[in-house]
């Protein structure tokens, strides 16, 4: 695995979403709901985080659904949900795990979207360090936004556009 390899796939995706240089959370999500032609709900769940997955992401025929762990950390926060939204932006919806078990585990919910969320699972691999990185970038972008907005006396932009 060729993390120089992965990271340029990060900032390809990146530039692909044509996203301006400077954002906010709520315009990158905008910006994937037109790209992805579905509404993104992101919700707080009490069961996530610790140990365990700490975002997941769930495509659904009406909207793309982000949960996330509860966290006292806004910049946590927002970086669990980056992660999620990177994996949107990825495609990452349509790769699929081969578990022959997945309808024992949640039968009430599609077989092919929890084998592909249960396939997103594992730290190390490709599609997560991709996800990762590109998340960082749109953190990095967000970053920037906030500074902008803290360096424009009276915050002049926000203003005036």
């Amino acid at each position: 695995m060729d993390t120089d390899v992965l990271r340029r796939q990060a900032a390809a995706a990146f530039e692909a979403l044509g996203a301006p240089d400077h954002l906010t959370l709520d315009s990158l999500a905008e910006r994937i709901e037109q790209h992805r032609g579905r509404k993104i709900v992101v919700r707080a769940v009490d069961h996530l985080g610790a140990d365990k997955v700490s975002g997941l992401w769930l495509s659904l025929p009406a909207a793309e659904l982000v949960l996330h762990a509860k966290t006292g950390s806004e910049l946590h926060r927002e970086q669990i949900i980056l992660h999620e939204l990177a994996h949107m932006v990825l495609q990452h919806d349509l790769l699929v795990g081969e578990d022959r078990h997945v309808s024992s585990l949640l039968p009430d919910l599609d077989r092919s979207m929890v084998s592909r969320v249960l396939a997103r699972c594992r730290r190390q691999s490709e599609p997560e360090i991709v996800a990762e990185s590109l998340a960082d970038l749109f953190a990095g972008a967000i970053a920037r936004g906030r500074r902008a907005r803290r360096d424009e006396p009276l915050n002049f932009r926000g203003v005036f556009g």
